[in-house]
């Protein structure tokens, strides 16, 4: 999508569809004069899609100021002018946006969309051959907790418990109950607390076709191994990216012999800032401007700007796949500002949270003194900042299990006023 922005509102925005596998242009909505363009690509070969829409808007006016667009698998950069007016959200849970009306003249005056159910996908079975098929389906909210017995040819049977999206429980037993066999630790996955089953690693033996060890990984920790496996076994990794496991499908008879999963969208979590001055941001940007990165695959430098007084710029360099994006925010250019950096090892270490110490003024207005970057490596950054002075206060940018994939926030010529963050659940291999 592409849209023309300008001081007094989105001019024009343009959409292109795919239909039957083909990208489709679309034609433009507003009207194109002096202004700057913002672009937001969504691949829908890496099955993202695009979940919802926020805006400011001006009722009064019959103007759109600024939109952001998020899908699965991230969320765009805030395009065009933040407004002292309502905000409003287009989306609805369970589905995703597949077409958009409304109406437009010399700039965008109204926007709707269109949706349908999000299908959950169906990744084939994986392992040996035999056995007689099963399928639990894919209408679940999440999976609980994995347990079964083993014997000396493998997974002998295995269950699985779900929950559905009513909140009640269900449970699916698969291979054979009977005979004998150990049983294997089980595995529990606390749905409650944001933890999400996102891989599994299984290892099955070609000549009996059964599966002889599996290995679950959420984006909070990993199992222990479930069973054992030969040196000549085959392995096997079931997984698919920004999405969690909510069931399963496979073949079994006197033991697995398969294993196949459906997948759904993950969260992507907004952390928001804290600001006392807020009640009088958008009165007199005393606060500075708000700004927003949006969400990208995760993060490979930050830069700080600081002196004595406050943290006054920030740049950060953004993965995006095949490129580096970097966008910085505040002013560097002060008398004596020293800069400092701290670089990760990306994609095999991720920014985990970030502590910082803001000051307020007598008028109210809050700063940023210095910021702290913590990594999956369990290394932390410098202290970017002076760390002393009066009326501080403290604060934190942490989720268990979820790494820093952007930012957002507010910042002046003065200063970085104000710092939030979005996460994305990240899987255990991120660790060190």
């Amino acid at each position: 999508m592409t849209q023309r922005l300008e001081a007094v509102g989105i001019q024009f925005i343009r959409f292109d569809y795919v239909k039957t596998g083909e990208v489709k242009d679309g034609s433009f909505h507003g009207y194109s004069d002096t202004g700057f363009t913002q672009m937001f690509e969504i691949d829908h070969r890496k099955n993202e899609h695009l979940l919802s829409v926020e805006g400011y808007c001006d009722y009064y006016h019959d103007l759109i100021y600024a939109l952001q667009f998020k899908t699965n698998l991230k969320v765009s950069e805030l395009m065009g002018h933040e407004y002292n007016g309502p905000k409003f959200k287009l989306t609805m849970e369970g589905n995703k946006i597949i077409g958009f009306y409304g109406s437009a003249d010399g700039n965008l005056r109204a926007l709707g969309a269109y949706v349908t159910a999000i299908t959950p996908a169906r990744m084939e079975a994986k392992g040996g051959k035999g056995g007689k098929e099963w399928d639990d389906g894919g209408d679940y909210e999440a999976v609980t907790k994995i347990h079964g017995r083993s014997d000396h040819k493998g997974i002998k049977d295995i269950t699985f418990d779900y929950v559905d999206k009513d909140g009640h429980p269900k449970d699916e037993t698969h291979g054979s109950t009977s005979g004998q066999g150990y049983t294997l630790e089980p595995f529990e996955i606390n749905h409650l607390d944001r933890e999400y089953l996102l891989s599994i690693d299984g290892y099955y033996d070609e000549t009996s076709g059964v599966i002889q060890a599996l290995q679950f990984k959420t984006n909070m920790k990993t199992s222990k191994l479930m069973g054992y496996y030969d040196d000549d076994a085959v392995k096997f990794t079931t997984a698919c990216n920004g999405n969690k496991i909510i069931g399963f499908h496979g073949y079994a008879e006197k033991n697995l012999n398969s294993l196949g999963a459906y997948f759904t969208t993950l969260p992507l979590t907004k952390l928001e800032y804290q600001d006392s001055y807020r009640e009088k941001l958008r009165d007199n940007g005393s606060s500075g401007n708000l700004w927003d990165d949006g969400s990208f695959q995760g993060v490979r430098k930050v830069h700080i700007y600081y002196d004595g007084y406050s943290v006054r710029c920030v740049r950060f360099d953004y993965d995006n796949g095949e490129k580096v994006e970097s966008r910085e925010h505040g002013l560097k250019a002060v008398d004596a500002v020293q800069e400092g950096e701290f670089i990760l090892d990306y994609p095999n270490e991720v920014i985990m949270s970030v502590e910082g110490i803001t000051t307020t003024l007598d008028t109210g207005m809050s700063m940023i003194k210095s910021l702290t970057f913590k990594t999956s490596k369990s290394r932390t950054s410098p202290t970017f900042g002076n760390v002393f002075g009066d009326n501080l206060t403290e604060f934190v940018l942490q989720s268990q299990g979820f790494a820093i994939v952007g930012f957002h926030g507010r910042s002046s010529q003065f200063s970085i006023h104000a710092l939030g963050a979005y996460f994305f659940p990240m899987p255990p291999s991120h660790d060190g």
